[in-house]
């Protein structure tokens, strides 16, 4: 798993690093040899128009938006999903009997489940009520 992060931010930042250079790169006037008439400016702007600066310079702000909802998706938007969908997980799953600890750091066995609410042991004769999304995690047995 973290393999699989550390990969996919190489990524983006590699995607990142690329797209400044090409646009830092279209950002210097193309200069052609020769004096420029007014018949020549066309010309070179239609040969232009076919290079890469001349397609940042048509649609350089979108290209950047573009590349700015990429890196929010791979940095905030999917990262909070998988946490999102692995605490579904954990609430899902527990059962009576399982030992699990609280968020406030309490060590216990679940007595009883209920729709949001779950009773936990926490010593001999100590239940307490807490809500489920309370559970931080599930102590696994080693």
């Amino acid at each position: 798993m973290n393999l699989k992060r550390r990969l996919i931010s190489i990524l983006v930042i590699g995607m990142l690093i690329v797209g400044l250079g090409v646009l830092s790169a279209s950002c210097y006037p193309v200069t052609t040899g020769g004096e420029a008439t007014d018949g020549g400016t066309e010309t070179a702007e239609a040969a232009e128009a076919g290079t890469m600066s001349g397609i940042f310079a048509s649609y350089g702000t979108w290209i950047w938006l573009a590349i700015l909802a990429v890196a929010f998706y791979f940095l905030l938007i999917r990262p909070q999903r998988v946490r999102t969908k692995k605490a579904q997980d954990l609430m899902s799953n527990l059962q009576r009997g399982d030992e699990v600890v609280t968020i406030g750091g309490f060590y216990g066995r679940i007595k009883d489940v209920r729709d949001d609410v779950m009773i936990i042991t926490i010593a001999s004769g100590i239940d307490i009520k807490i809500n489920k999304s309370a559970i931080a995690r599930k102590v696994t047995q080693q």
